[in-house]
C-alpha cells in the first residue's frame, strides 16, 4: 500500500509540473553528470553515513546540500548491490526534485529511478499503446516546454520541430495533433502569430479523424468490458478539441481580432455544455480554463462589458462548483490554483469599472485578491518557486487593477496598501518562517493553512448530501476531525518521509498583508522619508496555473498605463502622485534598457558596450556620454520630477525606494536633474522589495544576538580579478580579519565560516544562472575543489541561518536575478531570507580596479568614520566621482535593508 501510494503522487506530481518524463539514457553516462563527488570508501557504513547526514539537513531546510549527499549515498548503495536501500532515496529525493520543480534534476536521475521501480519486463497492452503519445515524440515535446519555461527559444523550437517530423513519419493523428498544437505554442508565446494560426489549424484540421478513431477504439474495447466509455471520450475531446479551441480564439485576441476570437471561444463553450449535460459537470475544468472567462475577455475587448460582466459571472459561479472536495480530490489532490472564480472576479471588476460601478468594482477586486492569497497558501507547490510565483502573478494583478480603481476614488492610502499586498509577500514569508519546527509542528502548520474545522464539517455535510441516508444523526465535531487528519497525515509520514514534500515542502506563514496604519508605523519607525512605485498595466490576461494542459498562456505583455508614486513621510503621512505613461508615449521597460545600454552595460559583452552599438531605440551608441546623461535625466524627470518638493532637504536623511518591477535595475544614485547634478548629491538613498520587507529586515537585525567580530573576507578566490584580490586584502585588514583568496576560498569552508561571521564580503565573480536547478538564479563563484564546482548558490545561501548585520557582495550583477511580480529573485533576496538586515549589490557588471577602490572607502567610512552603511556608501560614491566621473564606475552599487 504504501509503495502504490508514493508512485500515484509521484505520477500526479509530473502531471501538477506539466512535465512527463520518459527519457532514455545511457545508464553508465549518468554518474559523471551528477556534480557531487563519491566517497572513494564505497562501504554500505559510508553510505549510511551520507544518508543521515543528508536527511539531517533535509530536515533542517538545506535542500540543496541534503540530496546531494543522498545522491552520493544512492550511488553507493547501487555499486554494493543495495537496491532496495538505492530505491527508498532515489524515491524521496525523486519527490523533493518534484516539488521544488527542479526539472533538469528529475530528468537526469529518472533512468535510476525508472531501473529500481519498474519491471523492464512489463509492456502496455497494445491498445493502450495506439492511444498513448509515441514516447519519443512525447519526450520532445516535453524537453521542448521545459525550455520554453526556461525562454531558451531555440532550443525549445528544436525539441518541437523534432517532435514534428517525428509525429509525420511515426505518429497517428494524436501524435501529429500534438506536434502541430506544441509548435503552434511555441510560436504564440514569440509573437509569431502568423505561424500559431497555421500550426494550430493544422491540428484543428485532424481533429475529426482522431475522435473517430477513438470512438472506433472504444466501441472495440468496450465490447470486451475493458472500458470506461465516458472517461476515454471526455479524455479525447478535453485534451485535443478544446485547448485547440481556446489558443486559437486567443492568438486572435492578441491579434487584436476580439470578433474572430469570439468564434472560437463560443465553440469550446458549446462543448464544454454538452459534456456538462451528458456527463459530471465541471469534469472538464481539469483539463483547461473555463470558456467563460475567454468568452468574458473577447465582450470586454469588443466593449461589451455588459456580456463580459455576465461571463465573469458565470465563471465564479462554474468555479465555485469546482471547489467540491470529492470532484477536486477524486483527480488532483493538490492545491493547484484558481478554478475560475478568482480569475472571474478579476474581470467583473475591470467590466464593472468601465460601467461607471467603482465601488462594485472595488469589492469584485478585494474578494479576488483574497481568494488568490487563500489558494497560494494552501498551495503545495509552495517551495517551488516559479510555481508559486506563477500563483503569485495572479494577486499582482488583482492588486494593481484594485490600485488603479481605488486611485479613481482617490483612495490614495488604501491603494498603497493594496500595493503592498502584492509585492514581496513571498519573500516575507519565507523570510518569516521558522527554521526549528518538529515534524508534529509542520504537519499541524499543513493542516491548519488548508483546513479549518468549518471547512471540515462541510465536507462532511457533502457527504450526506452524496450518500442520503447513510450517515443519518451524525452531528460533526470539526475540532476533533482537524485532529484526526493531523494524527493522520503524522503517521503517513513518519512511514514514508517524503510525504512531508508531496503536500508542501515550505512552512506556511501566518504572515498577513498590513492595513494603512501599520504601514505608517514603519515608516515612522524607521525615521525615513518612503518612495514606492508602482507600474499599473491594462490587460485582460489571466495565468492559468491549475490547468495540466502544456503552454497556459503565461507570457502576454501588459501595456503599462500609468504610474503610481506613493511618497511616506517620517511624520507618516501619505501623499501619491499618477504619472499617465500612455497619454505621454513612455514605455518604462524600453526606456529603462535603453538607459542602461546608453551607459554601455550589456553582460553579453562585458562591463561596457563599445561605442557604434546597436541601442534598443534604433540609434548607436556614441562615446561621448551625451545619450546616458540625457536618458538618466529622462528618467529623473518621470521617477524623481513629480514627487521632488516631497523629499528631504537634508542630504543626510534617508531616501528609501521601493521600485517596481523593472524600477529595481535603476541607478537611483545617477539620475541627473534638471541643474546637472546626480540625485547623490543631494539625497543619501537605499532600496527595499517592500515596505513589510524593510520591517522584516529590521526585526532580524534586533533578534540577531550579539555578534561577534568575525568576519568573512574573501577577494579573487578565481585568480583572475587583480583589483578584487586587492579590495579584499584592505577590507580584511579594515575589519581585522583573516582574507581568504585563490585556492583557499573554498566553499566547504565558507559554508563552515558564514553562519558565524558578523560581516560577509564576497569579491568576486558574480553570475545570473540557475546552478541548482531549484528555480533561484545567482552565484558567486569561489574556489573550485575536488567536492564542488565552488558556486555558492542563492538556493544554498537562503538555507543558512546567517547571523551577519552586513554582507556585501562585491561582483557583477549580484543585485540581479529574475524580475517578477514578488520582486527581484536572487541573491539578494537569498540573503534576506537567510537573515542578513543589511545588504550590498551590484546592479551590473561593475569594474574591477574601480570597484575595488570604492568598497575600500565605503569600508573607511563606516568603520574609521563611524558613518552608518547608507552614509558610508554615498560618500564613497561622491569620492569617487571626483576621480572616475562615469556612473559605471560610483553608481553601481545599492544597500538594501537596514542602514544601521
Amino acid at each position: 500500500m504504501k509503495n502504490n501510494f508514493i508512485n500515484i503522487n509521484l505520477l500526479l506530481i509530473f502531471v501538477a509540473f506539466n512535465v512527463t518524463f520518459n527519457f532514455n539514457y545511457d545508464f553508465n553516462s549518468l554518474y559523471i553528470q551528477i556534480p557531487t563527488a563519491v566517497a572513494e570508501n564505497n562501504s554500505k557504513a559510508e553510505a549510511d553515513r551520507l544518508r543521515q547526514q543528508g536527511e539531517k539537513q533535509i530536515e533542517a531546510g538545506q535542500y540543496v546540500q541534503g540530496t546531494n549527499l543522498l545522491e552520493q549515498a544512492m550511488m553507493i548503495y547501487r555499486q554494493i548491490g543495495d537496491k532496495e536501500s538505492a530505491k527508498n532515496i532515489v524515491n524521496r529525493i525523486f519527490v523533493i526534485y518534484g516539488s521544488q520543480g527542479a526539472h533538469d534534476k528529475l530528468e537526469r536521475l529518472l533512468p535510476i529511478y525508472q531501473e529500481l521501480n519498474y519491471n523492464e519486463n512489463q509492456v502496455n497492452s497494445e491498445e493502450q499503446t495506439k492511444i498513448e503519445l509515441d514516447n519519443r515524440i512525447k519526450d520532445s515535446i516535453d524537453l521542448g516546454f521545459v525550455q520554453l519555461e526556461k525562454q531558451n527559444y531555440v532550443l525549445a523550437k528544436s525539441h518541437f520541430e523534432e517532435a514534428l517530423s517525428q509525429a509525420k513519419s511515426l505518429g497517428g493523428e494524436k501524435e501529429k495533433i500534438e506536434a502541430f498544437k506544441a509548435i503552434g505554442i511555441f510560436y504564440l508565446y514569440t509573437g509569431d502569430y502568423t505561424n500559431t494560426l497555421a500550426n494550430l489549424k493544422l491540428a484543428k484540421d485532424l481533429l475529426p479523424a482522431r475522435i473517430q478513431a477513438i470512438e472506433k477504439e472504444i466501441a472495440i474495447m468496450a465490447s470486451g468490458g475493458g472500458i470506461n466509455q465516458m472517461s476515454q471520450k471526455l479524455s479525447a475531446i478535453a485534451s485535443d478539441t478544446v485547448p485547440i479551441l481556446l489558443l486559437l480564439g486567443e492568438t486572435y485576441l492578441q491579434q487584436k481580432n476580439p470578433s474572430e476570437a469570439l468564434t472560437y471561444f463560443e465553440k469550446a463553450a458549446a462543448i464544454e455544455a454538452k459534456v456538462d449535460n451528458d456527463y459530471h459537470k465541471s469534469f472538464l475544468h481539469f483539463f483547461y480554463v473555463d470558456p467563460y472567462l475567454f468568452l468574458s475577455r473577447a465582450n470586454y475587448s469588443l466593449g461589451k462589458y455588459d456580456v463580459a460582466l455576465t461571463y465573469a459571472r458565470k465563471a465564479i459561479e462554474k468555479g465555485q462548483s469546482i471547489q467540491d472536495p470529492f470532484v477536486r480530490d477524486a483527480v488532483l489532490p493538490f492545491s493547484m490554483g484558481d478554478f475560475g472564480n478568482g480569475h472571474g472576479h478579476v474581470l467583473a471588476g475591470i467590466a464593472l469599472e468601465k460601467l461607471g460601478k467603482l465601488e462594485q468594482a472595488e469589492q469584485e477586486l478585494k474578494q479576488a485578491v483574497k481568494i488568490f492569497e487563500t489558494i497560494r497558501k494552501k498551495s503545495s507547490l509552495q517551495k517551488n518557486i516559479k510555481e508559486n510565483l506563477k500563483l503569485f502573478d495572479n494577486q499582482v494583478r488583482a492588486t494593481s487593477l484594485l490600485q488603479r480603481i481605488l486611485l479613481a476614488q482617490n483612495k490614495s492610502a488604501e491603494a498603497l496598501a493594496a500595493t503592498e499586498s502584492g509585492r514581496g509577500r513571498l519573500l516575507v514569508e519565507a523570510a518569516t518562517a521558522s527554521r526549528q519546527l518538529t515534524l508534529e509542528e509542520k504537519i499541524d502548520a499543513i493542516i491548519n493553512a488548508r483546513h479549518t474545522p468549518e471547512s471540515l464539517c462541510k465536507e462532511e455535510e457533502k457527504l450526506d448530501r452524496l450518500y442520503p441516508g447513510t450517515r443519518s444523526g451524525f452531528e460533526c465535531d470539526g475540532k476533533k476531525l482537524m485532529q484526526e487528519l493531523k494524527e493522520k497525515y503524522l503517521e503517513e509520514v513518519r512511514e514514508s518521509p517524503e510525504m512531508i514534500d508531496m503536500f508542501t515542502s515550505a512552512t506556511p506563514s501566518n504572515i498577513n498583508p498590513l492595513n494603512v496604519g501599520q504601514l505608517q508605523q514603519i515608516v515612522q519607525s524607521h525615521q525615513v522619508t518612503l518612495v514606492q512605485y508602482s507600474i499599473i498595466s491594462e490587460t485582460t490576461f489571466f495565468h492559468s496555473s491549475h490547468t495540466t494542459q502544456k503552454g497556459s498562456w503565461r507570457i502576454f505583455p501588459a501595456e503599462e498605463q500609468k504610474l503610481a508614486i506613493w511618497v511616506v513621510k517620517p511624520t507618516g503621512k501619505i501623499y501619491s502622485r499618477l504619472i499617465d505613461l500612455k497619454a505621454q508615449n513612455v514605455n518604462l521597460k524600453d526606456l529603462v534598457a535603453n538607459t542602461r545600454r546608453t551607459m554601455g552595460l550589456d553582460r553579453t559583452i562585458g562591463v561596457t558596450l563599445k561605442p557604434g552599438a546597436k541601442l534598443p531605440d534604433g540609434s548607436t551608441r556614441n562615446s561621448s556620454g551625451v545619450q546616458s546623461k540625457e536618458k538618466l535625466k529622462q528618467l529623473h524627470k518621470l521617477l524623481i520630477d513629480p514627487i521632488a518638493d516631497l523629499l528631504p532637504n537634508n542630504p543626510e536623511a534617508k531616501v528609501v525606494f521601493v521600485p517596481d518591477k523593472q524600477l529595481f535595475l535603476v541607478p537611483f544614485a545617477a539620475l541627473i536633474d534638471s541643474k546637472d547634478k546626480y540625485f547623490i548629491e543631494k539625497h543619501t538613498s537605499t532600496t527595499a522589495p517592500s515596505i513589510q520587507a524593510l520591517e522584516v529586515t529590521r526585526q532580524k537585525k534586533q533578534q540577531q544576538t550579539k555578534p561577534g567580530k568575525l568576519a568573512v573576507v574573501v577577494g579573487n578566490p578565481t585568480r583572475n580579478l587583480p583589483g578584487a584580490e586587492q579590495e579584499g586584502r584592505e577590507v580584511a585588514r579594515l575589519l581585522n580579519s583573516q582574507f581568504l583568496t585563490g585556492n583557499q576560498a573554498t566553499k566547504a569552508l565558507l559554508l563552515q565560516r558564514l553562519p558565524s561571521a558578523r560581516y560577509i564580503h564576497l569579491a568576486t565573480h558574480g553570475l545570473l544562472e540557475d546552478y541548482t536547478g531549484f528555480g533561484i538564479p545567482g552565484a558567486v563563484a569561489l574556489a573550485p575543489s575536488q567536492q564542488d564546482n565552488g558556486l555558492l548558490t542563492s538556493s544554498e545561501i537562503q538555507e543558512l541561518d546567517l547571523k551577519a548585520e552586513l554582507a556585501v557582495l562585491s561582483a557583477c550583477d549580484t543585485g540581479g536575478g529574475d524580475i517578477t511580480g514578488d520582486g527581484v529573485v536572487g541573491l539578494s533576496r537569498a540573503l534576506i531570507i537567510a537573515g542578513v538586515p543589511s545588504i550590498v549589490v551590484s546592479l551590473w557588471s561593475v569594474p574591477d580596479a574601480p570597484t575595488a577602490e570604492l568598497m575600500v572607502e565605503f569600508y573607511r567610512n563606516f568603520q574609521e568614520r563611524n558613518l552608518d552603511k547608507a552614509q558610508a556608501l554615498r560618500q564613497a560614491m561622491l569620492k569617487m566621482m571626483q576621480t572616475h566621473p562615469d556612473p559605471i564606475n560610483w553608481a553601481g552599487f545599492t544597500l538594501i535593508g537596514q542602514s544601521k
